[in-house]
């Protein structure tokens, strides 16, 4: 269940700072991330990490279409439970990974470079975005007061 749109609005501040922290550990402990990002399930960036202000309207959107899109192939073909996402390109990898938690839906979207590990990669990305779920659970379980 998703908060009111007062306490999630209440809460801001702490859901940026709570991603932005995510980001920065991710890519401190992943070779190769070139950019990463937390965006609304509905495209608006959140929290980005190497990604220009004008850029991360453009790549949020993209990044949340190329979420739904992947759930909605999913649902189509009666798999359950999308994990995540993988395009592979010449010069590197693009991870995309649902965040469920109890504040907002979200997506983190991460570009790496061609030299990344692939399954190193994946297993960090799901890691990050477990971890910023558990985070961002606790924060939808405080009341927005106690901020």
């Amino acid at each position: 269940m998703s908060l009111p749109v007062d306490a999630t609005e209440a809460k801001q501040p702490q859901l940026k700072s709570l991603c932005q922290q995510q980001l920065a550990e991710l890519a401190a402990t992943t070779q190769g991330v070139r950019v990463a990002i937390v965006a609304s399930s509905d495209g608006f960036p959140l929290a980005s990490l190497n990604l220009e202000a004008q850029d991360s309207r453009r790549i949020t959107a993209m990044g949340a279409a190329l979420s739904a899109l992947s759930l909605r192939i999913v649902q189509e073909l009666a798999l359950s439970g999308l994990e995540g996402t993988v395009i592979e390109a010449a010069q590197g990898l693009v991870l995309c990974r649902q965040i469920p938690n109890s504040v907002t839906p979200m997506v983190l979207l991460v570009v790496t470079d061609e030299e990344t590990n692939y399954g190193y990669a994946q297993w960090a990305v799901k890691h990050a975005a477990k971890r910023l779920s558990e985070s961002l659970n606790a924060l939808g379980d405080r009341p927005a007061s106690n901020l």
